[in-house]
């Protein structure tokens, strides 16, 4: 989702959904919206994927510490990078996440925890974007970082590099960066997907090993939803405002 849409968290959650990717990358956010849409993921029990707007360390982990279950970071090309956002999200001995322990994912230190370093690094969780030619070649050596979860590929950023053709699930240069990718999220034991365009497509992902599966979406949804309420409504009124004749009000687009 890209919009402060309280209802989606609870819509998304009684329908049995892991979690929600809200997009911070393309997307506008107030940091007092951000604060309570992630509230509202706690209070629906659903995970927060935030995708970031930025690579700035602290602002990172307050994400975090405002309650966020992973954050996704778009274009980790680089080992380098991935280690970066290690350094930033996780606590020692791991990374060099700054501590707090006064935000929501601490309980506001209503119930001191004494491993919430540890719980914190354990279940908070950090998914690399593979977008780029770099970061296919690189996806190995991404991968191997310790503290990267999962390898998500984006479709569209890397179909426009890889110049594809056709759909990125059925141009074969798309298909053969993705088996490279699951191939190195194999061998390091980490988790790879992404988002997916039909019922079928996700049915496959699931079938090559994919376990970052992101169907649906809060646009998508209303897009359609719009669309078909536009196809039944005209064919409810075709026809009635011409035969009222002159004068009255304008037909109903």
């Amino acid at each position: 989702m890209g919009h402060f849409l309280p209802f989606f968290v609870k819509l998304a959650a009684q329908n049995n959904y892991d979690g929600i990717w809200v997009d911070a990358e393309h997307r506008t956010w107030d940091p007092r919206e951000t604060q309570a849409l992630i509230t509202f993921h706690h209070l629906f029990n659903i995970d927060c994927m935030w995708r970031a707007s930025t690579l700035e360390k602290t602002s990172l982990y307050r994400l975090l510490e405002d309650g966020a279950a992973g954050l996704i970071i778009p274009h980790v090309s680089t080992p380098a990078k991935a280690q970066q956002l290690v350094e930033a999200m996780k606590f020692p001995p791991l990374g060099d996440r700054g501590l707090d322990g006064a935000g929501l994912d601490a309980d506001f230190m209503a119930a001191p925890n004494p491993t919430y370093r540890e719980d914190a690094n354990r279940e908070t969780c950090l998914v690399v974007q593979i977008e780029t030619l770099q970061a296919v070649e690189n996806a190995v050596a991404i991968a191997a970082v310790p503290g990267v979860d999962v390898l998500m590929l984006g479709p569209a950023d890397l179909s426009i590099r890889l110049g594809c053709k056709k759909s990125p699930i059925e141009d074969p240069l798309f298909l053969a960066a993705q088996k490279r990718v699951a191939d190195a999220a194999k061998r390091h034991g980490k988790a790879w997907g992404r988002p997916c365009f039909s019922p079928e497509d996700a049915k496959n992902l699931v079938a090559a090993g994919g376990q970052f599966v992101i169907f649906g979406s809060d646009f998508g949804g209303v897009y359609t939803h719009l669309r078909d309420s536009s196809v039944h409504l005209d064919a409810a009124i075709a026809g009635k405002s011409a035969a009222s004749g002159g004068g009255g009000a304008a037909p109903i687009p």
